[in-house]
Order: C-alpha cells, then structure tokens, then sequence
C-alpha cells in the first residue's frame, strides 16, 4: 500500500510538473510537443531499415512517439490522466525493484521514437534514469534529425532530403553543410545547380550528370561566395539566418541588380534601389529586409557580387588559363554577363564565317584577340582611363561598345570603334554630365 501512495504521489508530481513546463516552454518560443513517427515517416524518404538489436539508449534524445505523441510532452511528462494507471503501476514496479522488459523503439537519424514502453520511459525519466534497455530498429533516411526537431522543421527536412537525393553531395563533399532556414530556398539551390549545368554543358559540347555540375557548382560558385560572407564574418549580423540563406539572398540581389542595369537609362543609383525593392517584394523576411539596409549603408555586399561574378566569369570562360595575362576585371555588378554576351555574339559570328560549330574556348581566346585587346589598347592611346580614376580597362571597353552603339544610331552608319573612343575622350574630357555620372 505504500508503494501505491508513492507511485500516486510521483504521479501527480510529474503531471503538476507537465503543467509548468507547458508554461515555461510557451512563454519562451521553445519545443514542447513529441514527434509523431507517421508524420515524419511521411515527410521524409525512406531508404529501408534494418534491426540494431538490444541498445542503451539515452532518454534525452527519445523525442517521438508512434502512437503516443498526444498523451506526453517533450520531457516525456503525462499531460493526460487517463492513463494514469498504466503509468502508477509501472512506477510502483521500480519502487518494487521489478524488472521490466526492454522497451521498442525506432531510431531515425539521433533521435528515437517509442514504439511500445511510453510509460516505462515516462517513469524512468521522471526517477532521474540517463539511459534505457531498448530494442532498436533503425530507419535510414538522407538527413540527420537531432533532438532538438520540431515538427514544423519537417518540411525543410522534407526539401533538404530531395535536395541531397539529387546532388548527391553528401558523398561527394561530405563537409559541404548545405542549410537554409526558409521554405523553398532548395528548390531555388537546385535551379542554381541546374543553370550551373547547363552552362558547363555549353562548354564541353555535351550533357553533364547532375551530381557533377553539383560538386562543380559547389566548389566554383557556392563556396567562393560562402567564404566570403566567412571572411568578412558577415553571417553575424543576421542571427537566424545561415550561410546558405545569405547565399541564395545575395546572389537574388545581384540577378535584379543586372536585370535593372539592363533597363534603359537606368543609372547605378537607380538599379540598387530597384534590385533592392525586388528583393524585399519576394522575400519579405526580416532578415532580407536588413540585408537592403546593409546594401545601403556597406560596401560589402558589392565587393562580394563582384568577386563572386568574377569567379564565376573566369570559370566559365577559363580566360585565365587561355590568356594568363589578360586582366579583365570590372567595377560594376551584372557587367561580365555583358561580357558573356559578346563572347557568345562573336562565337555566333564566328561560326557563320566558318560554316560550323566553334569551340566555346576557342571563341573565347579569339574575341580577347580580336576584339577586347584591340579596344583596350584603344584606350591606352587615348588615355581615357584618366577622366574615370576608379574605373578599369573592362569597364571603358563596355562603355565604348556602349557609346559606338548610341553613334550608330544618333547618326547612323558605321562608326569605327577608335572614332568612337576620340568622340567619348573629347566628351568627358570637357564634362559632358551623361558620360561623366558613369565615374
């Protein structure tokens, strides 16, 4: 009869204590509720399972339960009495020094739903008991749960799943940590991939497998960026966010920001403002909303979109390898992909000329001969460079294809190119307000 007073007692206890812990939990935003196995089952793919046999298994990291997720909170308190018998008698069992079966669980990733034995492991974490006697199946999935998943974090696990399913990075780049906090944003991560492809596609002449393009996305266009933002300890600033989240952010910003500069007579200050409005319209994050404020007031974000462009423009282009001492480099944002067009517009005429298929780098290395050194040499002659101190050689050879553009069509006919630099020489040499607003 003592051992029944007790077990009651405990009972109570535990269910007083349930009470405060749904308090405290809800007053401070955290986790509270277990895991339901079914719901996980559904959201994530399933690779098979396989039995692990007889496990000491730490109770903290049983966080779900197949059947049982409604009647138990988090710390596996009762938060129901209806069972308050089931739970008494077991209690009364330790007090007795009873041995009780092991109990059944399933184990996905680090965590562990119960199977059969929720009150045995209710009783035995209420006591204080750190591990339990478990017989352990085990579910193979393509992420990792951690004790600390919520349901809501499923549907992440959900699109990160596919997206590991389909680049296959974690075997090719077991470091990579490949993590974003917002729904969506993996889809977007694999449309990176998938453009990414593509273009290595155009280069080699044929298809390249999706895990490939992913090692080559990773290592040439994410990582670079990514150790950016580590460089320059940016992810401080936006605590909440990850590496991941800025990534897919600032890359966004930058593909407005060369979407607005290609609208016509839109300045510099003009495009930010409209690369920014676009990018708070579509992620309307707080955190986004704090990045246009960093875009405003830092020079940061432009000193990662142009090192990240450039990268990406010499990977592609691998002019550092066909020329190494060409140095072609630009101080504005969405400019190489300018420069990609020419290539792409010479390669065109190039193969018209030759009734046939040129070679992309081939066609790189003739448009540097034949038409960028010849302009850049243009502007050595002419010292245009010292009306614009903070600029480059690259940007003047775009302002001059530019300028001999808006001659042909002001006048009409053809305008050579070395008249067309003496006509923008004389112009900001004297001020002239449309040229000079470029510096």
């Amino acid at each position: 009869m003592a051992f029944d007073h007790m077990a009651n007692q405990d009972f109570e206890r535990a269910v007083f204590k349930g009470f405060w812990r749904k308090i405290l939990t809800l007053l401070r935003g955290e986790n509270n509720e277990l895991l339901p196995f079914d719901e996980v089952r559904a959201q994530l793919p399933i690779r098979g399972q396989h039995d692990i046999g007889m496990q000491e298994v730490p109770i903290d990291k049983i966080v779900g339960s197949v059947g049982r997720y409604h009647d138990f909170d988090r710390a596996f308190l009762p938060i129901q009495t209806r069972t308050k018998d089931r739970w008494v008698n077991i209690d009364k069992a330790h007090y007795a020094q009873v041995t009780l079966p092991a109990v059944e669980l399933f184990k996905i990733g680090e965590i562990y739903f119960v199977k059969d034995g929720n009150h045995r492991i209710s009783v035995a974490r209420d006591r204080g008991q750190v591990y339990i006697d478990a017989h352990v199946t085990e579910i193979d999935i393509p992420v990792v749960l951690t004790p600390d998943t919520k349901v809501d974090d499923l549907v992440l696990k959900k699109e990160y799943a596919r997206f590991i399913l389909d680049t296959d990075l974690t075997n090719t780049r077991p470091d990579a940590n490949i993590q974003t906090t917002v729904s969506g944003q993996y889809q977007r991560l694999l449309e990176h991939i998938a453009v990414h492809r593509w273009y290595l596609g155009e280069q080699r002449g044929n298809e390249v497998a999706m895990p490939e393009a992913a090692v080559s996305w990773y290592d040439h266009v994410y990582l670079p960026l990514v150790q950016i933002i580590r460089d320059l300890n940016i992810l401080k600033e936006f605590p909440g966010s990850s590496e991941a989240d800025l990534y897919l952010w600032i890359m966004e910003y930058q593909g407005y920001l060369r979407q607005a500069y290609q609208e016509v007579d839109r300045g510099e200050a003009s495009a930010r403002a409209e690369a920014a409005r676009e990018l708070v319209d579509n992620y309307p994050q707080p955190a986004v909303r704090k990045l246009v404020e960093a875009l405003n007031r830092s020079a940061w974000i432009d000193e990662i979109v142009l090192r990240q462009e450039h990268v990406a423009f010499m990977e592609q282009t691998h002019l550092n390898e066909i020329r190494p001492d060409a140095h072609v480099k630009t101080t504005l944002t969405g400019q190489y992909d300018v420069l990609r067009e020419h290539i792409a517009v010479h390669r065109h005429y190039l193969g018209e000329q030759r009734q046939s298929e040129i070679p992309y780098t081939e066609a790189v290395a003739s448009w540097y001969d034949n038409v960028y050194w010849p302009i850049v040499e243009i502007i050595r002659e002419q010292h245009i460079l010292r009306n614009f101190p903070d600029r480059t050689e690259t940007d003047l050879y775009l302002w001059l294809i530019e300028h001999q553009r808006y001659l042909q069509e002001t006048f009409g006919g053809e305008i050579p190119i070395e008249a067309a630099a003496e006509d923008y020489s004389q112009r900001t040499a004297k001020g002239d307000k449309q040229f000079k607003d470029k510096s």
